[in-house]
């Protein structure tokens, strides 16, 4: 009888430990927060995060979680300034609706960042998109900023590129040992602006292994895109860049958002999530 406890006590411990491994970081930082009451300090969230399986295979975990608590949203910095004490707060949920463009320049800019952003939560990514824009475009009658997971992304791409990367229209991100790292890079352009959307996104570190998107209203893009892909510096890197039109980020977008309901009335849950 001895025996058998043992065997079901290092079952169930085996199970907790696999299912802890599945959490990101994000969830870490989130479950060591909340054990907290809803916020505590650096130092206090580590002494939580010390026992949790991810951090045998992150030897600088440590700064991990500093980095962490800087760059999701819904880590918030308690005054004063530089205090170390973090609190979390509640993700905003927002239920989107099916959207198309409107051949008017400067909204359909926004209407495709809102797409994308919300395409990159449906499958299971950390969203990002520019300070500016998060504040002054719109999607279905909010701020861009209510959309995005990612609130910060210096510490991802420190270095002298670092001001024309945060700089490109919406960035999905994927989870590693070490933390957030790129996964897809969209840059939606007009006709005069493909090449400087190509700039920006070859401005992403190679030792990342992220896709490059061009989302453009015509074939005048496609067909620039086509141009430029074959020069100097982008035909060394032709196999990161793909060029999609409105329509088929339209197409998808309202498709994905039919199957994301389905699923959710269904009640399967996304392994990734």
């Amino acid at each position: 009888m001895g025996l058998l406890l043992d065997i079901l006590r290092n079952l169930l411990f085996t199970a907790v430990k696999m299912d802890k491994q599945k959490l990101t970081w994000k969830d870490v930082v989130k479950d060591a927060l909340l054990k907290l009451g809803g916020q505590g300090h650096l130092s206090e969230i580590n002494k939580i995060v010390e026992d949790y399986p991810k951090t045998e295979t992150n030897p600088t975990w440590r700064d991990t979680i500093r980095r962490v608590v800087r760059q999701y949203k819904i880590f918030v910095p308690v005054p004063p300034e530089r205090s170390g004490i973090y609190k979390v707060v509640e993700e905003i949920s927002i239920k989107p609706e099916a959207q198309g463009f409107t051949e008017e320049p400067e909204i359909d800019h926004g209407i495709a960042q809102g797409m994308l952003v919300t395409l990159g939560r449906i499958y299971g990514y950390e969203t990002y998109a520019p300070p500016h824009d998060q504040t002054i475009r719109k999607f279905q009658d909010k701020p861009l900023g209510e959309y995005i997971t990612v609130s910060d992304c210096t510490d991802i791409f420190r270095g002298p590129n670092l001001s024309k990367i945060r700089e490109i229209d919406s960035l999905w991100f994927d989870e590693d040992d070490y933390g957030l790292f790129p996964a897809y890079a969209f840059e939606i352009e007009e006709t005069t602006r493909v090449k400087s959307g190509l700039d920006r996104l070859l401005k992403i570190p190679k030792r990342f292994p992220a896709q490059f998107f061009i989302i453009g209203p015509s074939t005048k893009e496609k067909n620039l895109f086509d141009q430029y892909i074959n020069q100097t510096p982008f035909r060394n890197f032709k196999d990161k860049f793909l060029f999609r039109l409105y329509e088929e980020l339209e197409d998808l977008y309202n498709s994905a958002l039919i199957h994301n309901g389905q699923r959710e009335q269904f009640g399967i849950i996304e392994r990734r999530k």
